[in-house]
């Protein structure tokens, strides 16, 4: 059916059933499995216009607020729309639901009467409407209900907005997938098809080209199957939402993720609720892209390291075996080499803990980077620098390093330097590339570029003006205007001139990627604020004319 009120409603059908697969059903449960959010069509509408407008493309904002208003006659645009699928009959049948005014349907069905036909009575209140393809309608108080078979129309919820909680409030659009609410049968099936597709491919052809470890290959299935078996038994709802604030001038996306309450899922959640760092100092407010991330490991996770590791040291020596451009005399002492670096690896996942970041400094012709975190062995990871100078010493393309070239506090300096035979490379790396590595008996971090030890000073000494202090378990922060400034002193292109006025305008120009826990809870939130979205709108418009020219 080619119609207004399908282009609405096609689109929550579809959501729907990505979310929640059909056709396998094996028991009925009157809970819906899974809905998906449209806020009213007033806030909706409102929202787009900020945002074009942030954008630069107001009229075309304002073009599409009256033709969407016109097309939503007899909607109820103060309250939201959406869907939902409940198991019925051994099938998951999405049913949609709109707000209606007063004699909404019957405005409705005259507006779109051309794309919607005339109606045909089905039954029970129940209307067909369509031309190429039909669908069925019912009307029940203020809604109208909608659906692809007349049979999904029986037992409405009397207010289905209630179905959508707070999603409308939060976002323009939204899904959300109660995984509890799936019929037991069914979820047993999926993670015995999981197992079922794991075992196939350790049989298949490709794995015995592969020529792996069968026995090991087994041993890891059985992790990963348990652990997808906890994941789909032990989690409660997820839930993505995309939503437009004007009031706070950004756009976020949402993803969030619950456990049922009391599960080992659900303490493990809880468990990064509280976490600490002691490498705030990454987090530089100047830096062009910065990134956090602290954690606890489960005792589960720990046991479970074991044969993960196991499979990288193999995997890592057939690949060695393997390269014809590494000479046979040096593979195992290469081997040797990352056994060490697995082995501190796996230490420090031991210790129960994870802490550390990045950052990257852009600055007119210039590029530093940082990168680092908590070790539990500093002296072991000296020895491989070590064993890894000795090893290379005497290859014509070998760095230079200069091992013990000093010490920033109580770490360890060894520096490496290169020659840069790029023009271009060397006029934001510097003359030389040089990169630190400064060690100590639980941190480990690596710096390179045209300020590589100004950089490890600065993060360092932030780090230590805030030890142990309380962060989310991960967030990144990408800055727009420090980017463009930098590209700008390598290309004076003009459209990039024209993005950093507008952002030196504006300010707003960054890009956030935040995870937060709960107590049996994450949600992970991508922002994106106003000036970014107004770069953007100007990029496109500059390329766009720079296209007709």
């Amino acid at each position: 059916m080619k119609s207004s009120l399908k282009l609405w409603l096609l689109p929550l059908v579809a959501l729907v059933l990505l979310a929640a697969p059909a056709a396998l059903a094996l028991a009925q449960n009157v809970k819906p499995i899974a809905v998906v959010s449209i806020a009213s069509i007033k806030e909706t509408l409102a929202d787009i216009g900020y945002i074009t407008k942030a954008a630069g493309w107001e009229d075309a904002g304002k073009s599409a607020a009256f033709f969407a208003s016109a097309l939503t006659t007899g909607f109820d645009k103060e309250r939201p729309l959406g869907a939902y699928v409940v198991p019925k009959d051994g099938d998951f049948p999405a049913v949609g639901f709109i707000p209606i005014e007063p004699n909404g349907l019957s405005t409705i069905l005259k507006v779109h009467k051309e794309q919607l036909g005339e109606p045909k009575d089905a039954g029970n209140g129940i209307l067909e409407v369509g031309t190429d393809r039909t669908v069925f309608i019912k009307e029940q108080g203020t809604w109208v209900f909608v659906a692809e078979s007349k049979e999904s129309l029986t037992n409405l919820p009397q207010d289905p907005g209630a179905l959508l909680g707070t999603l409308p409030t939060k976002y323009n659009v939204a899904g959300k997938l109660m995984i509890q609410n799936i019929p037991e049968d069914l979820r047993k099936m999926v993670i015995s098809e999981i197992k079922l597709g794991m075992e196939r491919f350790l049989n298949s052809p490709a794995a015995q080209r592969g020529n792996i470890d069968r026995d090991q290959a087994q041993n890891l299935t059985k992790i990963y199957s348990a652990n997808i078996e906890k994941l789909i038994t032990e989690s409660d709802e997820l839930y993505i939402g995309a939503g437009i604030d004007p009031t706070a001038k950004h756009a976020v996306i949402d993803i969030g993720f619950s456990a049922k309450e009391g599960t080992s899922l659900a303490k493990q959640m809880a468990s990064q609720t509280d976490v600490k760092t002691n490498f705030a100092g990454f987090l530089l407010p100047e830096a062009a892209v910065t990134m956090n991330a602290a954690g606890k490991v489960s005792k589960e996770d720990i046991e479970q390291i074991g044969p993960v590791m196991k499979s990288m040291r193999e995997q890592w020596a057939k690949q060695l075996d393997d390269a014809p451009n590494i000479p046979a005399d040096k593979r195992e002492a290469i081997k040797g080499l990352l056994n060490q670096f697995v082995d501190v690896l796996e230490k420090t996942i031991a210790a129960g803990r994870t802490d550390g970041g990045m950052a990257v400094v852009l600055l007119p012709k210039s590029v530093s980077f940082i990168a680092g975190g908590m070790i539990v062995d500093g002296p072991a990871v000296e020895k491989i620098l070590k064993s890894a100078v000795d090893l290379g010493q005497g290859h014509r393309d070998f760095p230079q390093v200069q091992l013990n070239a000093g010490m920033l506090g109580d770490l360890k300096l060894h520096k490496l330097t290169a020659p840069i035979p790029d023009e271009e490379a060397r006029q934001v790396l510097g003359d030389k590339l040089e990169i630190i590595f400064a060690v100590g008996a639980n941190r480990f971090l690596v710096s390179g570029g045209k300020d590589a030890e100004g950089l490890l000073k600065k993060v360092l000494d932030a780090s230590a003006a805030a030890p142990e202090k309380s962060v989310p378990p991960m967030q990144m922060n990408i800055a727009a205007l420090p980017i463009l400034k930098f590209y700008r002193s390598v290309d004076d292109n003009p459209l990039v001139a024209g993005l950093i006025t507008s952002l030196e305008q504006s300010g707003n120009d960054r890009i956030t990627i935040l995870s937060e826990a709960g107590a049996r809870s994450s949600t992970t939130r991508i922002e994106v604020q106003e000036g970014v979205i107004r770069a953007i709108g100007e990029g496109v418009k500059a390329a766009g004319v720079g296209r007709r020219r």
